[in-house]
């Protein structure tokens, strides 16, 4: 089958992320795969597997031998996002030629960019919901791997679920690649995975090819605060208060800014923010937390990343103690207090691990007690009672309360997903030869190709690569979430690490109603160039 028929067929099935939506198309591709003629009389070489997903979404592998172990890794994520945005065009959305004509049908003008009305008339862009986003790639990808014949190299596929979401497809994926790897003695020479690039086929002849993605570690934060009544607000310290310090001085803080091979990331931002009275009352708040979107490229850890959220919360906190101090001492001038009445606050600051072992030292079955509520709370994530934030604050400020401590402090964990930063660029060996490849491939399209060392987003490449398990494992220990929960695997990924590129089509206006893929790319510059680089990056070792 080509890969623009394979594409209608992907399109058709809606696969919303993060929904049992996903399961049907997950078993369409396996159908698909599993009725070629080569699989049909080789089943042993493909399947499916759900590892206890908790919608049952599959896994779908299949595997080609060639003439050599030299194996290329082609990966990709069928989930989509949601069809809502396309109102009352939602049953046309995984119908592109349907949904053409209603969108053509329209009155459009004033409403929607000239440019979206032009490609409307344009038959070489197909609208609809993952066309682009990564249906389009994924069609190449089957296409190449039903197609093969002959090959030096030898050919894993791997199309996964939820990328959209937290990426559980990939970081379930990785140690069912490892398990292939062994059992096919797969010397893996590169992954290929067929993320869409915005890029304007009529305003440019340039085609991208990524060789990364920047990272993004969210640091939950929680405040527990003094008690008091809010008319004595001196009695007391407000959480609330204590956590606003800490969104003043990190949130758009440029020294959190990271640079890697030219590229540069946002500053941090913060994402939700809230006090946890259960319902109102005239009491301070006692406890308060904050979520914070930090961006980094692999120019530094993260573990030095969290060294510098510790020491922006101390900062934060040493303003707290200061503006106490000062306004009580403002307010012992005019009587409003007595000097016997000064707290002596400074809210210590800490890691969730020094929380956790703290409470270790309290509860003699601290094991047991633990075990049992992690099994509580993964029940009502799968159950939908949480979302996985909502019970990241759960799980903190269960600890929190359980460590008995009196005064105001701090605790600093990181909440999922988490997103390594990674670049092929730093691998042993580097890209240049992957490169000089791509830009022949390129080339011999009538395009010039343009590898890039980051795409400025995050995607399942971050589990395709690690330099340091043991460094990213550190940081999980300060996860707000048991492993039970959410993991990665990061000792598996580094034992399979392999140079791992984005390279999909041409594209526009991903996760919008407008959403559209370049149609040539899908039926012939992207597959021409991915068997260029499988047959020149084998051919020239053997």
């Amino acid at each position: 089958m080509k890969a623009l028929e394979l594409l209608y067929e992907l399109v058709a099935v809606r696969s919303d992320t993060g929904s049992s939506y996903e399961v049907a198309l997950g078993n369409k591709i396996y159908e698909i795969i599993s009725q070629d003629e080569f699989f049909k009389e080789n089943p042993q070489y493909c399947g499916k597997e759900v590892f206890g997903d908790f919608l049952g979404r599959p896994l779908v592998w299949a595997f080609k031998p060639g003439k050599t172990k030299q194996t290329v890794f082609l990966s990709g994520h069928y989930d989509a996002v949601e069809i809502e945005s396309y109102g009352t065009l939602k049953e046309f959305a995984t119908k592109p030629d349907e949904l053409r004509e209603q969108m053509k049908a329209m009155d459009l003008s004033g409403k929607v960019r000239e440019e979206i009305i032009t490609d409307l008339n344009n038959e070489n862009w197909m609208f609809g919901r993952g066309c682009a986003d990564m249906k389009g790639g994924l069609a190449v990808a089957m296409e190449i791997l039903l197609s093969a014949k002959d090959l030096d190299a030898s050919i894993l596929f791997v199309a996964v679920h939820d990328e959209e979401n937290i990426s559980a497809g990939m970081r379930r994926a990785m140690p069912l690649v490892k398990r292939l790897q062994e059992q096919y003695q797969m010397d893996f020479k590169f992954c290929l995975i067929g993320e869409p690039q915005i890029n304007d086929p009529e305003k440019s002849k340039q085609v991208a090819m990524y060789a990364g993605g920047a990272g993004k570690v969210l640091p939950m934060i929680l405040a527990k605060g003094f008690l008091s009544h809010s008319a004595q607000a001196l009695e007391g310290l407000n959480a609330s208060y204590m956590i606003s310090e800490v969104v003043r001085e990190i949130e758009l803080n440029t020294d959190f800014i990271s640079s890697d091979y030219g590229i540069s990331v946002h500053p941090p931002t913060v994402l939700m923010q809230k006090d946890l009275k259960p319902a109102y009352d005239v009491s301070l708040v006692e406890y308060a937390m904050a979520g914070i979107n930090v961006l980094f490229m692999e120019s530094i850890s993260p573990l030095e990343l969290m060294d510098k959220v510790e020491a922006s919360c101390m900062i934060a906190m040493e303003h707290v103690a200061e503006k106490y101090k000062k306004a009580f001492e403002q307010s012992e001038k005019i009587g409003v207090v007595k000097k016997e009445q000064l707290k002596n606050f400074h809210p210590n600051v800490m890691r969730l691990e020094q929380l956790i072992a703290l409470v270790k030292e309290k509860e003699a079955n601290f094991d047991q007690i633990q075990t049992e509520k992690n099994e509580v709370l993964n029940t009502k994530i799968l159950n939908g009672e949480l979302t996985l934030m909502q019970a990241s604050v759960e799980y903190m400020q269960d600890l929190a309360k359980r460590s008995e401590i009196k005064d105001p402090f701090l605790v600093i964990g990181i909440a999922p997903p988490y997103y390594p930063a990674v670049t092929s660029c730093r691998l042993e060996g580097g890209i240049s030869r992957l490169e000089t490849l791509y830009k022949e491939a390129a080339k011999e399209q009538g395009l010039e190709g343009k590898v890039w060392p980051y795409f400025a987003g995050m995607g399942d490449i971050s589990y395709m690569m690690c330099r340091d398990s043991v460094g990213q494992r550190a940081l999980m220990d300060n996860l707000t979430l048991p492993a039970n929960v959410y993991d990665i695997p990061f000792e598996e990924i580094e034992a399979l690490s392999m140079p791992s590129f984005w390279m999909g089509p041409r594209s526009k206006d991903i996760h919008q109603w407008t959403e559209r893929v370049y149609k040539p790319d899908i039926q012939v510059t992207l597959p021409a160039m991915m068997r260029y680089l499988i047959e020149h990056i084998v051919c020239e070792e053997t």
